[in-house]
């Protein structure tokens, strides 16, 4: 049987362990664009790298976070006079969720629900560190566990535990967790991945849900698609449009589905229950990325300043990974909503040099609407690929080894010293 975990309102959580003065009340960590990255003068600031997981991202911090800020000085701005309160809810506890808040809502509308709301800058380095720490309890528990996310995972108890003492088993681990480290978390178990990952909604908050095989197609009787994970949008109008409307319902329709190949087959076994798809302890990465949002700009030379920089840091942690990419990725967005994107697959042996004029280049050749003001810069990497003599571009083989070589120095000090410590001279 496999299992799916799931902590409650984890970054909420995490804060009622420090303060337990918010414990019942309603509260969200709710945040901004994260512009400091941008700044001209020196700042420690590290990668943290430890976790993993198909959404688990890399995070940038500073060695002195800076937690005494309060809810007007991070989220109030004065502009001219005119007061704002910027910033959106990341996650709420259920106090606050029964007011009507929800994840992506603005700060300024939750506090209009809900007047008494406390409204908290996260600290994601307290809750990688959580998560972190949490994994690694729970390999001592299950002996085949995945990380899916910052505070979901999978385990596969399958010869573990005997079936008939699942739950009991699962109903004290999770009370552990919460005596060990405070964190109140539910637990789904069927036989299916994707089943267990569906239970868990009906196990919250801070409980356990065991659905039998026998008992799976009763559980999803009446379920509207859009519940189960992975049928987004674009499926469930698709499924509408052939009058499917709940999850019991694509049981008859697996010649539907069948049809739509691959990805139709894999979606119809995970929702009748009947797949077999395992617990992997760890993903390859397919790719990882940096984005910001911030206030619309206008100067060329400003934007160009921020690509560089998000270029630095994106390189930075590639080479943290020991990773080679040979696809790369560039979007910006412009104040109307306009975006401009692009794409290009080059096999060099990576280096900060090439990668930092590469990705300068791809936006100068994207940013056509040159008078109107940019809001979002992203970049992304993938396709990796060994580091082999044959794989790469000869022509620039050597001159991109020594540019390596040079990267790799540089990285040493940034190890130590924190990754602003060498920066170009068009970044200051």
């Amino acid at each position: 049987m496999k299992i799916h975990l799931d902590l409650d309102c984890f970054f909420a959580s995490c804060e009622r362990v420090l303060d337990s003065s918010l414990c019942g009340k309603p509260i969200a960590v709710g945040g901004r664009s994260d512009e400091g990255i941008f700044d001209k003068n020196f700042t420690a600031r590290r990668v943290y790298d430890k976790n993993s997981g198909a959404f688990v991202q890399n995070i940038f911090y500073q060695d002195k976070m800076k937690r005494d800020e309060n809810f007007n000085s991070y989220f109030i701005d004065n502009d001219r006079g005119k007061i704002k309160i910027r910033g959106i809810i990341t996650t709420s506890s259920y106090e606050a969720r029964a007011f009507g808040l929800k994840t992506g809502m603005s700060i300024a509308e939750s506090l209009r629900l809900c007047p008494h709301l406390v409204v908290l800058r996260p600290n994601h380095l307290l809750y990688h560190e959580f998560s972190h720490k949490l994994y690694e309890f729970l390999k001592l528990k299950i002996p085949i566990i995945e990380q899916y996310s910052i505070d979901e995972f999978f385990g596969d108890l399958s010869g573990w535990v005997k079936d008939e003492d699942l739950f009991k088993y699962c109903d004290d681990l999770k009370d552990e967790i919460y005596n060990v480290f405070g964190l109140p978390i539910s637990i789904g178990i069927a036989n299916s991945k994707w089943a267990a990952k569906l239970v868990t909604n009906s196990a919250k908050p801070f409980g356990v849900k065991e659905v039998k095989d026998e008992e799976w197609l009763g559980f999803i009787k009446g379920m509207p698609i859009e519940k189960f994970p992975g049928i987004a949008k674009r499926y469930a109008k698709r499924l509408r449009s052939r009058g499917i409307e709940n999850l019991d319902e694509i049981k008859n329709a697996k010649k539907l589905f069948y049809s739509w190949k691959k990805p139709g087959i894999m979606l119809y076994n995970r929702v009748v229950n009947i797949d077999d798809e395992a617990i992997v302890p760890s993903h390859p990465r397919k790719s990882i990325g940096i984005s910001r949002t911030f206030d619309p700009i206008k100067e060329r030379d400003e934007i160009k300043r921020r690509v560089i920089i998000l270029a630095r840091n994106l390189s930075y942690t590639i080479n943290r990974l020991k990773l080679n990419p040979t696809s790369y990725f560039v979007k910006i967005r412009y104040q109307d909503f306009q975006k401009q994107k692009f794409s290009i697959t080059i096999a060099r042996y990576f280096n900060e040099s090439f990668f930092k004029n590469l990705i300068t280049k791809i936006f100068m050749k994207i940013d056509i609407y040159k008078a109107c003001n940019i809001v979002y810069i992203g970049i992304r990497v993938s396709n990796f690929m060994e580091y082999k003599y044959k794989s790469f571009d000869l022509l620039t083989y050597n001159k991109d080894t020594k540019l390596k070589r040079l990267g790799n120095c540089v990285n040493l000090l940034r190890d130590k010293y924190g990754i602003d410590i060498v920066k170009n001279a068009s970044e200051i």
